[in-house]
């Protein structure tokens, strides 16, 4: 799967700078650049809050935290919000374990 099918943006509405941001295979590297690339898109767009739909997510590396990190720094500094949904609960410790869900919105 090529990293632009592993990210699909839905339900963006500028008008109150929401976005979700669907993740399915793994979160790694290998789709960092393609992540940045939507991120910095969304935020030109006037989106300050994310939403990462990752209940089609299989797998996530130290890298793929980091790059979900990566955008809450971004969207943080412009005082926006980043919310996990749909997590399994192999990811959910995952994010606990680094001590991520101090800084992001975790729901089922």
């Amino acid at each position: 799967m090529d990293s632009l099918s592993q990210i699909q943006v839905r339900d963006v509405d500028e008008d109150n700078g929401v976005a979700v941001i669907e993740v399915e295979g793994d979160l790694d590297y290998s789709i960092y650049s393609g992540f940045k690339k939507t991120i910095n898109s969304l935020v030109k767009r006037g989106v300050l809050k994310i939403t990462y739909d990752l209940s089609k997510l299989a797998y996530i590396q130290s890298l793929g935290l980091g790059i979900i990190m990566w955008s809450y720094v971004e969207l943080n500094s412009r005082g926006g919000e980043i919310i996990i949904e749909g997590a399994n609960d192999k990811i959910k410790k995952l994010f606990q374990a680094a001590q991520l869900d101090t800084l992001v919105t975790i729901r089922d």
